[in-house]
């Protein structure tokens, strides 16, 4: 499944080098109306603070009640300011913090 990537800045350059590399680029605010799991926000301003515990919104399925099994918590969306950075740099630095979740 690819990963799904919202992207703040309008760049076709970086846009088109994610999507050859099998990424899904939404734009961010389209990821946030119609509420998209996304794998990764690349942004191009200041982090803001409200953003610092960012987390997808998309919302988990209700679970049964007196279910046995916990449900895993949805891992943090990984949060990318990516400012000044040529697509290349971007590409790199994106794939190896995705490892790493």
């Amino acid at each position: 499944m690819a990963k799904i990537i919202a992207l703040q800045a309008n760049s076709q350059k970086l846009v088109d080098l994610l999507q050859q590399q099998g990424y899904t680029v939404i734009d961010m605010y389209q990821a946030h109306q119609q509420r998209e799991l996304v794998d990764a926000y690349l942004y191009t301003t200041y982090h803001p603070n409200a953003l610092a515990t960012y987390h997808s919104v998309a919302q988990p399925t209700d679970s049964i009640l007196n279910a046995k099994e916990e449900m895993y918590p949805f891992p943090a969306t990984l949060m990318m300011n990516v400012t000044n950075l040529p697509p290349e740099q971007v590409l790199i630095i994106l794939e190896q913090r995705l490892q790493e979740n």
